[in-house]
């Protein structure tokens, strides 16, 4: 029977914990701090820990494992309804199955024989391949999910103005800012005018050439934000859309990454069902 050192057994449950929690907390989305995830690792550590006590069956039977975990679920992510709870527990089991089929595979391999003593180095390894699988995974479903959906409300930050969207998921729109490789999120002009300065709102309106920007901008900060993306579209190879860079996008209330905004002074929809194109790369 191979020797288990208390300490490392404490410090192995307790990384893998965070990494379950922490895998768990990103499928389900929730917002609970990385001190709670850790404060819930640290108690599932102690957990294992207890299992070398005299008269603890009961914890360890199936029934005390089940009230352990939804305790451990409730603690770690403070869900206040009963169907998140529900789905932050099943993907809690669904992300503990996958990580130990994970470890039970890998030790497989490595040794051939699944029943011996399993290394920090195969569970941390099994560990981190299985965490990158499942994150894969999620992206990649929730992306499809999100592409399914057809119109989504686009929210555009500047200073202390906002403007809300509402926006057509668009899958020909592949437009990025070649400089910094941002997504390219396309909106008509009139949807945002509030948060342009007046000049650049007379440049669309009244046609006059892009080269007049800068001229009737003058020393405004806002030039700081502008962009030339090049597009390419029936009829025209080298057509050019001013766009800038925002303070702060949200989809669905949801905060996104970096991304620009292209503007577009004609109508995008003709029963203006829609005021702007989103690139689907803005959800990966």
């Amino acid at each position: 029977m191979p020797t288990v050192y208390i300490d490392e057994l404490f410090i192995l449950n307790a990384v893998i914990n965070f990494i379950l929690l922490f895998a768990t907390k990103r499928i389900i989305r929730s917002n609970s701090s990385n001190p709670r995830l850790f404060f819930g690792s640290v108690i599932g550590a102690i957990y294992a820990v207890f299992m070398f006590l005299p008269n603890v069956e009961f914890i360890y039977s199936f029934i005390g494992k089940l009230i352990f975990s939804l305790i451990l679920v409730a603690i770690t992510y403070n869900i206040k309804t009963l169907k998140k709870y529900t789905r932050a527990v099943g993907v809690f089991y669904m992300v503990s199955f996958v990580f130990g089929g994970s470890a039970y595979a890998i030790l497989s391999l490595t040794s051939g024989n699944a029943k011996i003593h399993m290394t920090l180095k195969i569970l941390v390894t099994s560990t981190v391949i299985a965490y990158i699988f499942i994150t894969f995974l999620t992206s990649y479903y929730k992306r499809l999910a999100i592409r399914e959906t057809k119109f989504i409300n686009l929210s555009v930050y500047i200073d202390e103005k906002k403007a809300i969207i509402n926006c057509l998921i668009d899958t020909g729109n592949s437009l990025y800012d070649p400089l910094s490789d941002l997504p390219v999120i396309v909106v008509e002009l009139e949807s945002i005018c509030d948060l342009l300065p007046n000049e650049l709102c007379d440049v669309f309106r009244q046609r006059l050439p892009l080269e007049s920007i800068s001229e009737k901008l003058g020393k405004c900060d806002f030039k700081k934000r502008l962009r030339l993306i090049p597009f390419r579209s029936l009829g025209s190879n080298n057509g050019i859309i001013i766009g800038f860079m925002p303070d702060k996008v949200t989809i669905n209330d949801k905060s996104v990454g970096g991304t620009i905004i292209g503007i577009y002074a004609e109508r995008l929809s003709s029963d203006n069902s829609y005021c702007a194109l989103i690139n689907p790369q803005v959800f990966a």
